[in-house]
């Protein structure tokens, strides 16, 4: 690949999110890595499951006799299928908001036209003009890029399937086909711009090159899902394989009332609205480590008390800060730090802290 291109990379790893397709993902998915999270930490426990998993595939059979949870039923393959509506310009959006003169914004919506070709070529139209195969794509590509190693075919059929469960119940079902348009398109051009710089990395030796590919992906897997890289791949795990291994992040991190002893840094989430709308994370300063049951910080320590759902503090400089958990990290809200609403996903303004190190 030439050069000239691997100039853009940082620029795509700090891709926006365009407003239609940032409220149409982001309950949905983080909904879904919640509840899958919970559902597996049952049946680690050998405990029954609670109602909630009967509507995902994956726990077809696994459903403790008696628990009350209905057999599931499956949503037709075509329950996210929609008509496309032509002269959409999502993508070159997405590139004109990268690129800093129209050569860079020309190269990007070059490439970022492979990612339609890659799914087409992939999936031998089955998933066509569907938001959940665009999905499964895009979530299946961020894995193959961050673990080198592609997920094989039933993984993606499983994560399709709850996806197009997940999805036919959401608020994408009611979105008009302009918008389903052009969350498709973005999520297969997401998808293939940080695939087509890991595989030519890789074809051609370059170890920085598949080490750009995954920041773009992490980047990509941020700002459009607001979730982290680790969340993503862990949806194409079997529940029986994560069930029988500890969490450790990710989704897995989500129960437990431990959390991983480390530092924790945290950012804010911003939001900017103008010509176009995109989110991005800000350094904050703050930070905390976390050892058992305690914590320290820079102008003093205490305890933390750790559910499945809440991290709460006490004493030293976060005394009566509460944080939900979210896909592996704590999250603050904003300007109401005693009042952690676990359950809802992140919002402008709250802060995100997530383990740094060791």
């Amino acid at each position: 690949m030439k050069t000239r291109y691997l100039a853009l990379l940082s620029m795509l790893s700090c891709a926006p999110a365009a407003h239609a397709q940032q409220w149409l993902i982001n309950n949905a998915i983080n909904n879904q890595i919640m509840d899958t999270a919970i559902c597996d930490s049952a049946l680690r426990k050998h405990e029954r499951l609670p109602d909630v998993c009967a509507k995902y595939p994956r726990y077809d059979g696994k459903v403790t006799p008696g628990s009350g949870a209905a057999p599931s039923r499956p949503a037709s393959p075509t329950a996210t299928l929609f008509t496309p509506v032509p002269g959409g310009d999502a993508v070159k959006q997405l590139a004109d908001s990268l690129g800093n003169s129209p050569e860079e914004r020309g190269q990007i919506l070059q490439l970022a036209g492979a990612g339609k070709e890659m799914f087409a070529l992939k999936y031998k139209g089955k998933w066509r003009n569907t938001i959940a195969g665009a999905m499964t794509f895009f979530i299946a590509a961020v894995a193959t890029v961050q673990s080198e190693r592609e997920p094989d075919a039933d993984a993606q059929q499983r994560l399709f399937d709850s996806l197009n469960a997940t999805l036919a119940q959401s608020d994408i079902a009611r979105a008009s086909n302009k918008d389903k348009t052009a969350l498709y398109d973005v999520l297969l051009a997401a998808a293939g711009l940080p695939l087509v710089f890991y595989v030519d990395g890789k074809q051609h030796g370059n170890t920085a090159q598949v080490e750009q590919a995954k920041a773009m992906a992490a980047g990509f897997s941020r700002k459009l899902l607001h979730v982290e890289p680790q969340a993503l791949s862990a949806m194409l795990s079997p529940a029986a394989a994560t069930a029988s291994s500890a969490p450790t992040t990710g989704a897995a991190a989500a129960s437990g009332s431990r959390l991983p002893d480390g530092h924790y840094g945290c950012l804010i989430l911003s939001m900017t609205v103008g010509a176009s709308f995109s989110t991005q994370y800000r350094p904050t300063g703050m930070g905390f480590a976390i050892a058992g049951n305690t914590y320290s910080a820079s102008a003093g320590g205490g305890t933390v008390a750790v559910s499945p759902d809440v991290v709460a503090f006490r004493g030293g400089t976060y005394d009566g800060w509460k944080g939900a958990r979210l896909n592996g990290a704590i999250v603050f809200r904003k300007n109401d730090h005693a009042n952690p609403r676990a359950g809802e996903g992140i919002r402008a303004g709250d802060f995100r802290c997530a383990r740094t190190s060791g």
